[in-house]
């Protein structure tokens, strides 16, 4: 049975590409209501909202939720996605850089969730996802600080599943694998190498795209999931064993 998301507010940050995209689509054919949110305005006609929201903005993660609570009456499930990933050698890495990387990817996923959770804890109700890295298990020598706050994620999914539990509020997290984004074509050019080096890796040898982990972010928007939380699911095509 297809997974059902009529009527269901889904609040996606990251929304203007790769895997936020994908997952703001296939909501929409899903019939969920979908507020689609990036630093511009994502170009998704046939989402009901589309917001510019910047996640290193505190005061913008209030405003987006507030006014999203304010049109539609209630949020259902926040996708925290918006994420950078800077490739930097460790000893190149300033603290500002550092303090970068860890203010979009955790500090501004947990902005998000936390004004996401003060409206769900008062309907008893609701789905927060945030989205970690299969580069938690592997360790990938350039990422040091992205690695780090992809980890971070996994131990507030943990603890923020017991915290807002109790109101019916179910957290979990997403690990994907080598998903093959704009971005990644960008940074790695030579595709073939890539699909290659992947192949021989994975347990299911094909690229993995941001529309095959899709399904994923929408059972545990759904209310087929309504029994899990604090987990960590990987969607990686078998390239770790988590």
């Amino acid at each position: 049975m297809a997974i059902d998301l009529q009527n269901r507010v889904c609040v996606i940050t990251g929304a203007a590409e790769g895997i936020g995209a994908a997952v703001a689509r296939g909501f929409i054919r899903r019939d969920a209501i979908v507020v689609a949110t990036d630093l511009m305005i994502p170009d998704l006609p046939e989402a009901q909202m589309c917001l510019s929201y910047d996640v290193r903005d505190a005061s913008r993660a209030k405003g987006v939720l507030e006014e999203v609570v304010k049109r539609f009456g209630k949020i259902d499930a926040f996708i925290a996605n918006a994420g950078i990933m800077p490739r930097q050698n460790w000893d190149e890495i300033s603290s500002e850089d550092w303090r970068e990387v860890l203010n979009v990817n955790l500090d501004g996923a947990w902005r998000g969730a936390q004004a996401a959770a003060k409206f769900m804890t008062e309907d008893n109700y609701g789905k927060i996802v945030f989205v970690s890295s299969v580069e938690f298990e592997m360790g990938v020598a350039v990422h040091c600080h992205y690695d780090a706050s992809k980890a971070a994620l996994i131990g507030l999914t943990r603890a923020f599943a017991r915290a807002v539990g109790p109101q019916g509020v179910r957290v979990n997290c997403v690990m994907p694998g080598a998903v093959q984004t704009e971005s990644e074509k960008i940074q790695f050019p030579d595709h073939e190498v890539i699909a290659r080096l992947l192949a021989e890796r994975q347990c299911l040898p094909a690229r993995l795209q941001p529309e095959d982990i899709e399904p994923v972010f929408a059972f545990l928007c759904s209310e087929e999931s309504d029994a899990i939380t604090g987990q960590v699911i990987c969607a990686d095509h078998g390239l770790v064993h988590y």
